[in-house]
């Protein structure tokens, strides 16, 4: 798997660089940076994070998709009739219940 760096939590200390086999990490901009086509996919990079900015993605090679969830497009226009927003008031929208108590 191919290490993928969260630029957002890496806070450019510099120890998976240290610890990189291959010697193909550096720090760029105060984050840390790989080249991913030399990498050995060994992970110690990711075991050498002391903050978790290191994580692993799987590659994206001949994928298709087969559910028809992925098929079937979004509906064009959201439906604003069906969002319901604040506190439900009662039974019919205006504060009265449906229901009538005897």
């Amino acid at each position: 798997m191919i290490p993928k760096i969260d630029v957002f939590k890496c806070d450019g200390c510099g120890d998976c660089v240290k610890r990189c086999p291959p010697q193909i990490m550096g720090i760029i901009k105060k984050k840390a940076a790989l080249l991913v086509d030399l990498c050995e996919e060994c992970g110690i990079c990711f075991e050498a994070c002391p903050i978790g900015a290191i994580h692993f993605r799987l590659p994206n090679k001949g994928v298709e998709s087969t559910h028809e969830a992925y098929i079937t497009p979004r509906e064009a226009t959201p439906n604003p009739g069906a969002w319901s927003v604040g506190v439900v008031r009662g039974y019919d929208g205006e504060g009265h219940s449906k229901l009538r108590s005897r």
